[in-house]
């Protein structure tokens, strides 16, 4: 899948934590997010690659 402006995805912290975050803007191979942990204080990470390690991106599994 294409990642998009707009689009909900998670995103893992630096201790591997998995936070919900939203696709604010798409660069090459990169992304910025929009990212809220636990307690809905939001923050930005920019050049954000996608993958399974801390400080990585991913879709949502499906459920």
């Amino acid at each position: 899948m294409k990642p998009s402006i707009g689009r909900i995805v998670h995103f893992n912290d630096e201790v591997g934590k998995t936070l919900a975050a939203v696709i604010v803007a798409v660069v090459d191979n990169v992304v910025n997010l929009s990212v809220w942990n636990e307690f809905g204080h939001q923050f930005n990470v920019l050049n954000v690659r996608q993958g399974n390690e801390p400080g990585q991106w991913n879709w949502p599994p499906r459920v």
